[in-house]
């Protein structure tokens, strides 16, 4: 009895390791992003959403796991009446969104 809920044990940890944790948290991509700042401007359809992530070097780097995006919003019924939207700052931190705000034209 004791021999075979160790090789369940050991099964059930192989199969973890190999298929790797269902429930592990993932890492936010850029389509997140962009599909999280396409929700914030309010009364206009967004029609497209370009965001880059920003590198800049610095004395006092951030740490690793932060990240910084700049995304701009196109909004419109169509290409034809496309016209600029609002341009947002997105912080990415342990592999989340934390703040998404609107920065002043520039």
């Amino acid at each position: 009895m004791l021999l075979v809920l160790l090789a369940a044990a050991a099964i059930g940890i192989g199969a973890a390791v190999a298929l790797g944790n269902p429930f592990a948290k993932h890492s936010v991509t850029k389509a997140d992003i962009e599909r999280a700042v396409a929700k914030k401007p309010r009364g206009a359809r967004v029609n497209l959403t370009l965001c880059n992530q920003e590198v800049v070097p610095s004395q006092t780097p951030q740490p690793k796991s932060r990240q910084t995006w700049t995304c701009d919003t196109y909004l419109g019924q169509s290409l034809a009446t496309q016209r600029n939207g609002p341009s947002y700052e997105v912080v990415v931190d342990d592999g989340s969104i934390t703040s998404i705000r609107q920065v002043p034209p520039r």
